[in-house]
């Protein structure tokens, strides 16, 4: 969606959203109640723990469960529920106001209309929909303010497929507002469910041409595609993920020739990997057609909600997007994309709970369900359940031959710094290969090569990380964290600049890059050249204790004393590692001596901004 239309439609759908749900104080009242409640012995029972150590969020919870405060006022529910959607739990957020409708007798509109997005947000859809029924009733003339009401109307038709009435209570919105957006489309599937072809009216966005396509190939016309397909091309500002989408579609009705032509092209602008196999696919007839059709018009209209959800997540509008994607679940309950993206939302906001229990909700014979699983071990990993996540994976690999689980369950080991065994996986993965590894798996010696340089064991990850090199030359971050291991240990110096030079080129916002560019001069003895690039990696990263300590140690090597002795003084106060403390107490006192300091070590690598190996393989 890139027209003036849609964004106008994007922004009207979160001013409506942000003055039905919208939460900007009520954390503060919470906060100032609580002491009031009872003193700290009558807020605690004798097996809780120390209620003054819990976070604000745990005292409050912990003031319910304890607490003479019974939480059953109206003004404590009202409390209670924006405090849940303030820290984004919806479920208990839309039970406390419900609370409150039920003590009042349901006479408060403004009320309801919360009520009733909290509702859908929350996945409870009849009491969404029994809601906006009486939000209608309530409004009479005043369609204006209660346009989500009309629009859960029209969808609950939709559902049944009585789209002449879900026509209805979408054509009684205000104009301007989401109607503009949803009232062709609805017109649209609803003729085609009818079995009439009419997509005039879908032309205000790339998502309305997206939603002609889908009806013209669920209803087998291909020569009205390659049309939309036209003008879809010719839409402004066409993204890269919409651009590989309409070449999709021509593979798809087998304009291979036309899709291969538009796949370079985007090839040519970003060189991403995954558009590389697509082409290789193209050229030797080997491309696998992963177009996704429709056969409904309710599975459409969902997959619509769908999209409207991911744009407003795309934009950090999780309130509104969260909304969106349950819509489209209520529409369709198997939409694994619509799960997904709340389980994206859930997760970015400290959810991880609410995250993995919409993974689990996927279906095991949705082709979705093993990435839902392996989604999902990933957010036990995550929590710190090491051994939950240890347990998804471990049956997928036994049961599907599948490796990534195995890089998968390796990456869990390292990422809980147990490298020896993150190790043995990464072997028995390699040898399942059989032969080569293949180059979607390149990343599988460069997560080995990390595991190898923490055990000391620096002549196998050289290895491996000169192996990943052969399969991604170009790599950014294999590109510096070989160059740095060379240049901390003060040998391969020439090869390590020009390596970390290539890699600040690709990637010149990474502060651990410019700091290893900086490294690599200073161990050289350009100490003045050194300077400006460590300075750049502090402000990129002003907290990381190594980035700190060897901009203190160029700042001394050319003179500036005080300078140096201050980065030092900031990166022991943010040091985690008794070892760097000490060296750093040895230089405050004594500064550097002539000769070359101590080496600094890599582990500041590896918590670098490297992304998960399961993203790797598409990023050149």
């Amino acid at each position: 969606m890139n027209t003036v239309g849609a964004f106008k439609v994007k922004n009207f759908v979160l001013m409506l959203l942000s003055s039905v749900v919208g939460v900007t104080a009520g954390i503060a009242i919470v906060n100032n109640y609580l002491p009031h409640v009872g003193g700290e012995s009558e807020m605690q029972d004798s097996d809780s723990v120390n209620y003054m150590d819990l976070t604000p969020e745990e005292r409050y919870y912990q003031t319910l469960r304890n607490g003479p405060y019974q939480n059953k006022t109206i003004s404590g529910y009202y409390l209670s529920g924006r405090f849940a959607q303030r820290n984004h739990d919806w479920k208990t957020a839309q039970g406390n106001l419900e609370k409150i409708l039920n003590k009042t007798g349901e006479d408060d509109i403004e009320l309801m209309k919360r009520t009733m997005v909290l509702s859908m947000g929350a996945g409870e859809y009849s009491k969404a929909i029994s809601l906006a029924h009486k939000v209608k009733e309530l409004s009479g003339e005043d369609s204006e303010s209660s346009a989500l009401a009309y629009l859960f109307i029209g969808l609950e038709a939709t559902k049944a497929m009585k789209y002449k009435e879900a026509n209805e209570a979408i054509s009684e919105m205000p104009e301007g507002s989401l109607s503009d957006f949803i009232m062709p489309l609805l017109n649209s599937w609803a003729a085609a469910a009818l079995g009439a072809y009419d997509v005039g009216d879908l032309r205000n966005s790339i998502m309305h041409y997206h939603h002609a396509i889908l009806i013209a190939d669920m209803m087998d016309k291909p020569e009205e595609i390659k049309e939309l397909l036209n003008r879809a091309l010719a839409a402004p500002d066409l993204n890269s993920a919409e651009y590989a989408w309409v070449a999709s579609v021509y593979a798809h009705i087998g304009e291979q020739e036309k899709a291969l032509e538009l796949y370079e092209k985007l090839y040519d602008a970003a060189p991403i990997s995954e558009i590389k196999t697509k082409i290789e696919a193209l050229k030797n007839d080997t491309y696998v057609d992963e177009y996704k059709g429709v056969k409904s018009a309710s599975e459409g209209i969902a997959l619509a909600m769908y999209n409207m959800a991911s744009l407003l997540a795309q934009d950090i509008n999780d309130d509104s997007a969260r909304v969106f994607a349950q819509i489209a679940l209520y529409l369709d309950s198997d939409l694994s994309d619509a799960k997904f993206l709340l389980a994206s939302i859930a997760a970015r906001n400290g959810r991880e709970g609410d995250a993995i229990a919409f993974f689990e909700g996927v279906q095991a014979d949705s082709p979705d369900y093993i990435p839902a699983r392996k989604a999902a071990a990933g957010l036990y990993e995550t929590k710190g359940e090491y051994a939950k996540a240890v347990e998804i994976l471990e049956p997928i690999y036994e049961e599907l031959n599948d490796i990534d689980a195995l890089i998968q369950i390796g990456d869990v080991y390292r990422h809980n710094e147990e490298y020896a065994k993150a190790v043995k996986y990464y072997n028995q993965a390699e040898k399942a290969f059989e032969g080569e590894v293949s180059g979607d798996h390149w990343h599988l010696y460069y997560v080995r090569g990390m595991s190898y340089e923490q055990l000391k064991k620096w002549d196998k990850a050289e290895a491996d990380l000169k192996k990943a090199l052969e399969y991604e030359p170009d790599h950014p971050f294999v590109l510096n964290y070989l160059g740095y291991a060379w240049a901390d240990q003060g040998v391969n110096l020439e090869k390590a600049l020009e390596m970390i030079e290539k890699a600040s080129a690709l990637e010149p916002q990474d502060g651990y890059i410019a700091d290893s560019l900086g490294w690599v001069l200073y161990r050289m003895g350009k100490f003045e050249e050194a300077v400006p690039h460590l300075e750049r990696a502090v402000e990129l990263r002003p907290y990381d204790a190594v980035i700190n300590d060897h901009l203190g140690d160029a700042y001394w090597r050319v003179g500036r004393r005080l300078e140096a002795k201050f980065q030092w003084l900031r990166a022991k106060n943010h040091a985690e590692e008794d070892t760097l403390v000490s060296k750093l107490d040895v230089k405050l006192i004594d500064g550097l001596p002539a000769a070359e300091a101590g080496k600094s070590g890599l582990m500041h690598a590896e918590n670098s901004t490297l992304p998960p190996p399961q993203q790797l393989n598409s990023t050149d």
